[in-house]
């Protein structure tokens, strides 16, 4: 391929990416071929595969998603994406499109978190994350705090009453509307007990603990973040990060994958053991992650994924999804109280989900994924002769720039269908000076 061409293509790629290639400048990069994998750019140069990102957001947030990674690799969490700085020694480069930065290229897969194994090392890895993102020096940069998620629970109640008036406004109704319409007052009656048990609950305590700790979440803890070589995790994408009490992480975590196992109480207590064995949770912390999994989250997205259209699915699959996820909010009720039990919380169990028979088990958790990508497959293969490390799916931001330590599962024992249940678990830097792209530098393909 002449050099012409290459960097013609080179430029429909940044072009459709909506990136300007000048600021390859920045790291002198000699690239030899770009795609656009999701939300980022994969770059090949001599030296290594890269990641570059554009973000639309102001250079205080993006100084603290910076801070925020340095902490976590200082305090003992390498498996973070590190950015890689520019020949002038800046983290990032802003632009008037955009901010840019620069890390290394990430192999491996998205985490199968189907797989209870990986599901239990999403949770170690989450600790891990959380006892590293202890006192974090970024609270410099502005006001990062997302803490207070009985907000979120307000809009949701305040949105039904926007859905009604729809509802009202609207001379034919279907499938979707009718079942709706049935089980709204089950939704209110699920909403006012989570917000009440919440408000009886130490979280005004636990919410104190975190701002005094300055502990940071990763905001975005789902397996399109989760990237796995053998069996190492890596974290990706602190988009989302802020300073927050990890209960938010860790009831996230549950409530986006327990519904594929039914809720299955051994499943979620081993999940919560295996956090423990690194990081341990309060009488306190307990309480409010009960609240927390009380509220019917995933329930409430379907319906407002209808309402608001946002998702291309036809009534029927609306109406099958949100049978589905009534059904498991049963069972996700009665996790909540086997979980009061266990732990002898003070708290009323939840018990307003309506009795739904005869649905198949919920199989499509990718559906509803909190994530702003898509997965996508991408065919390059980074070492001849050996598997394409990314080819099943694609990180969205990436990197971690030394040896991440391997995570041992040999103490898990293995069930009859061969997933692993683990043992019980025993009791600021100075702010960079930013330069726009200069000239001198190649970015263009290598010959």
């Amino acid at each position: 391929m002449g050099k012409k061409k290459e960097e013609k293509e080179l430029l429909e790629v940044f072009a459709e990416y909506g990136a300007d290639p000048e600021v390859l400048r920045e790291w002198d990069l000699v690239v030899e071929r770009a795609r656009k994998v999701r939300g980022v750019l994969k770059i090949k140069t001599a030296s290594g595969y890269r990641m570059l990102k554009r973000v639309r957001t102001n250079a205080a947030r993006l100084r603290f998603i910076h801070e925020t990674i340095e902490h976590l690799a200082r305090s003992g969490f390498p498996d973070v994406p590190r950015f890689i700085r520019t020949k002038y020694g800046d983290p990032y480069v802003v632009l008037p499109d955009g901010l840019y930065y620069l890390t290394n290229w990430l192999p491996g897969k998205e985490a199968d978190l189907k797989k209870t194994k990986n599901l239990f090392l999403a949770a170690e890895t989450l600790a891990r994350l959380h006892s590293a993102g202890a006192d974090c020096e970024g609270a410099g940069f502005g006001q990062e705090t997302r803490e207070d998620f009985s907000g979120l629970w307000g809009k949701y109640r305040a949105k039904l009453g926007s859905y009604d008036q729809h509802l009202e406004d609207t001379r034919e109704s279907n499938g979707m509307d009718d079942l709706y319409r049935e089980h709204r007052g089950d939704l209110l009656r699920m909403i006012d007990h989570a917000s009440e048990q919440l408000s009886k609950s130490p979280y005004g305590q636990v919410l104190e603990w975190a701002r005094e700790h300055k502990t940071i979440c990763h905001g975005s803890f789902s397996r399109q973040n989760l990237i796995v070589d053998r069996e190492r995790m890596a974290v990706i994408d602190f988009d989302h990060c802020h300073f927050g009490h990890p209960i938010h992480d860790l009831g996230a975590l549950l409530a986006r994958y327990m519904p594929r196992n039914e809720w299955d109480a051994e499943i979620g207590f081993s999940v919560i053991d295996v956090y423990r064995g690194v990081r341990e949770l309060s009488e306190e912390e307990m309480t409010v992650l009960a609240a927390y999994l009380s509220f019917p989250q995933r329930t409430l997205e379907v319906v407002e994924s209808y309402f608001e259209r946002t998702r291309d699915w036809e009534v029927k699959r609306f109406a099958n999804r949100f049978r589905k996820m009534l059904r498991l909010d049963n069972a996700r009720e009665a996790f909540v109280q086997d979980l009061i039990d266990r732990y002898g919380l003070a708290m009323a169990a939840p018990s307003f989900a309506p009795n739904i028979e005869g649905m198949d088990a919920y199989d499509d958790v990718e559906d509803l994924e909190s994530s702003s990508v898509e997965t996508r497959k991408d065919g390059w293969e980074e070492v001849e002769g050996l598997r394409d490390a990314v080819s099943e799916a694609e990180p969205v931001s990436v990197v971690v720039e030394e040896e991440m330590p391997t995570v041992s599962l040999a103490g898990y024992e293995e069930d009859d269908r061969g997933n692993r249940k683990p043992p019980r678990p025993k009791a600021k830097r100075p702010t960079p000076e930013v330069r726009r792209p200069q000239k001198p530098g190649l970015w263009t393909p290598k010959r």
